[in-house]
């Protein structure tokens, strides 16, 4: 399902300025659009909170995720 920001913030339970934030940083991957967004994108920012919750830098973060959404297409063509 399509989702503009303000959706997408909403359904993640996060500020819009949060999102656009790890839209700029590529956490949501190389780019993307910060006015469209799909259900898969809820996955990623669940995936970027658990590690900001543990102390890892949206810094940090730029370098893991691409690895993270790279392992994440490898596992789903495996299966």
């Amino acid at each position: 399902m399509k989702m503009n920001l303000t959706e997408l913030a909403h359904s993640a339970h996060v500020d819009e300025s949060r999102v656009a934030e790890y839209v700029e940083n590529g956490l949501l991957g190389s780019n993307h659009s910060t006015t469209e967004f799909e259900d898969s994108d809820l996955y990623w920012i669940d995936m970027i909170q658990c590690f900001q919750e543990n102390g890892t830098s949206l810094s940090d973060l730029s370098g893991l995720m691409p690895r993270c959404r790279q392992a994440q297409s490898k596992m789903t063509q495996l299966s």
